[in-house]
């Protein structure tokens, strides 16, 4: 979804920088500014600064900067479009829809307060199920037999539903014609218009978004009766696929941590906060999807995926890393922990405590190149030949979808390893293109490392000009060009190994302006005599004033590109030790 540049300039002038972080941050006036501690790094004294006049934030410590939409993004893990929309609800600004026509204003605004109607019956819902859980010495039994205590409880806001087939009544006056609880997920109707609720003798774990609101419930049986877990259905506030339980209680922890920990279930997530381990979330009935990797890696670099040792946990990480192949890059990393067959990691932490699980982490923990070679390894006979060739068929797709170079060629290392050959010759069957992943920083370090040595002259600006201004107007041709060989990268200029790296994030990140993340990419992405920031915004003015911004064609742009590449060749770098 693209959000026209005039409705980001009234959202930004409407939300309030002072406002937007005051909810999230205990603020401190000084002079004409405010001061909090830092959100994004430990600190013990306040050096993140607000500035009400020009609307922007910076920490003096750790160097992050930005608007209220950046700090939005950051801090609650949304992309751009999202974390634009999160404060144009808050803030009354009208984000056109693209069928917009379909629906006036009136029928638009009828649907955001449905969708307020249902968040505030779900959370009444939740208020009851808690009283009925106090109220219960059966429930409270069970729990505190699966080792919780009051505290924990409370903190994740548990509940509990009787065995009969209208609680709700007891909560809600009008339940026989109620529509909200339907279309929360809270009772079901039968083809005859009978109704009854979907939780019976069940622990009600309620889950949260990233904002805190209740958007859904699980359910866990303590009696006899299948399915043990129950989930709430897709609703208009609940989609299993985006959202990940425990991640608003964990979200601070992640980020400090850089590092979060994603198990199987909601009594994992709450035996491990209970025991200090707080980076951690679970997936809801389904497998981790990409959505949930792209949300985790806004908050951390480093996702530790923990499964049961059994053949059901090899195959939930064995989906994981399927999904997390395409997202990793040389700055973010995924690996695997299992654990002895006999434990979750409930089981695991009650009996080794909290320094021999977050030992098992550290010890334990297999890379994803590990894990892929050890799972492709066992299906073949790596002993003969035939099998050495298998295996090296079998990498392929994988090693396709990685972006990451420097991945890339300890995935080709290893191989090489393992089959017995040399490198260069596995990289000759394989004959594959290597892409340029974003943040990159080895590919980065080579094109530096020889700099003064070689005294490359600067590349002319024109005409990179016209290709940066082209890929920000419009981020789908990033995906026009293939990505040249690793010799040809290893002799480009600075600037050109730039644009490559601002590529690898348009492609991975962008379909349109939108959803460009400036602030960031500004900071990660930088031309010796070009500002992209300053780009950025001529290219916003454009949109604004003439509803398109310049951009080359895609055949102009693949011939620029091509000439700028291969037009000034230089003899290749000698290899780095």
């Amino acid at each position: 979804m693209q959000i026209p540049q005039n409705i980001i300039d009234e959202v930004v002038e409407r939300a309030d920088i002072v406002d937007v972080l005051g909810k999230h941050l205990k603020l401190k006036r000084s002079g004409q500014n405010y001061f909090a501690c830092c959100p994004f790094h430990n600190e013990k004294s306040a050096s993140f600064s607000i500035s009400p006049l020009k609307q922007m934030y910076h920490c003096f410590g750790c160097g992050e900067s930005g608007n209220s939409i950046s700090f939005v993004m950051k801090y609650l893990g949304l992309d751009f479009v999202s974390a634009v929309k999160s404060l144009a609800d808050q803030y009354g600004v009208h984000i056109p829809e693209a069928n917009q026509e379909k629906f006036s204003k009136e029928q638009i605004q009828q649907h955001k307060q449905h969708k307020l109607d249902i968040n505030q019956t779900m959370t009444s819902a939740m208020n009851f199920y808690r009283k009925t859980l106090a109220g219960s010495s059966y429930a409270l039994h069970y729990l505190q037999h699966r080792g919780l205590t009051t505290t924990i409880i409370n903190q994740f806001e548990l509940g509990f539903a009787l065995n009969n087939f209208q609680n709700l009544a007891a909560n809600f006056n009008d339940y026989a014609k109620n529509k909200l609880l339907i279309d929360g997920g809270l009772v079901i109707e039968n083809e005859n218009g009978k109704r009854y609720d979907r939780f019976r003798e069940r622990i009600m774990f309620p889950i949260k978004n990233v904002k805190g609101e209740i958007i859904g419930f699980g359910g866990r049986i303590i009696g006899q009766g299948e399915p043990k877990y129950l989930n709430s259905p897709e609703t208009e506030l609940f989609n299993k696929s985006k959202e990940l339980y425990g991640l608003f209680e964990a979200k601070k922890s992640i980020r400090d941590l850089n590092q979060v920990i994603v198990v199987e279930g909601y009594m994992d997530v709450i035996a491990l906060h209970q025991y200090g381990v707080t980076n951690v979330v679970a997936t809801m009935g389904t497998a981790i999807t990409e959505e949930h990797i792209k949300i985790l890696f806004r908050l951390c670099d480093n996702i530790c995926y923990s499964f049961d040792g059994d053949s059901a946990g090899k195959k939930a990480a064995w989906r994981a890393l399927e999904r997390s192949m395409g997202l990793v890059t040389d700055a973010k990393a995924v690996n695997f922990l299992f654990l002895p067959s006999e434990h979750d990691p409930d089981s695991f932490i009650r009996q080794h405590g909290v320094d021999g699980f977050r030992q098992k982490i550290s010890d334990g923990a297999v890379g994803l190149v590990a894990f892929l070679l050890n799972q492709l390894v066992a299906e073949v006979q790596i002993n003969t030949d035939e099998g050495k060739a298998r295996l090296i068929s079998l990498v392929k797709p994988y090693l396709d979808q990685i972006k990451a170079i420097a991945l890339q060629v300890i995935l080709k290392k290893q191989l090489a390893a393992v089959v017995d050959l040399e490198p260069s010759v596995v990289e000759s069957i394989l004959n594959n293109r290597s892409r340029f992943a974003f943040f990159n920083r080895k590919l980065k370090q080579i094109g530096s490392a020889y700099d003064n040595d070689l005294k490359r002259a600067p590349l002319k600006v024109n005409p990179l000009t016209g290709l940066l201004k082209s890929l920000l107007a419009n981020p789908k041709l990033a995906r026009e060009f293939p990505v040249p060989e690793m010799e040809v990268l290893q002799r480009l200029d600075p600037d050109l190994l730039e644009l490559f790296n601002l590529i690898g994030y348009l492609e991975a990140n962008c379909d349109e302006f939108a959803d460009i993340d400036i602030t960031n990419l500004a900071m990660s992405v930088q031309f010796s005599d070009l500002n992209l920031a300053a780009l950025h915004t001529k290219v916003a003015e454009e949109l604004v004033q003439h509803q398109v911004a310049f951009s080359l064609s895609e055949q102009d742009y693949r011939d620029n590109l091509y000439k700028l590449v291969y037009g000034k060749k230089r003899k290749p770098l000698p290899k780095l030790d």
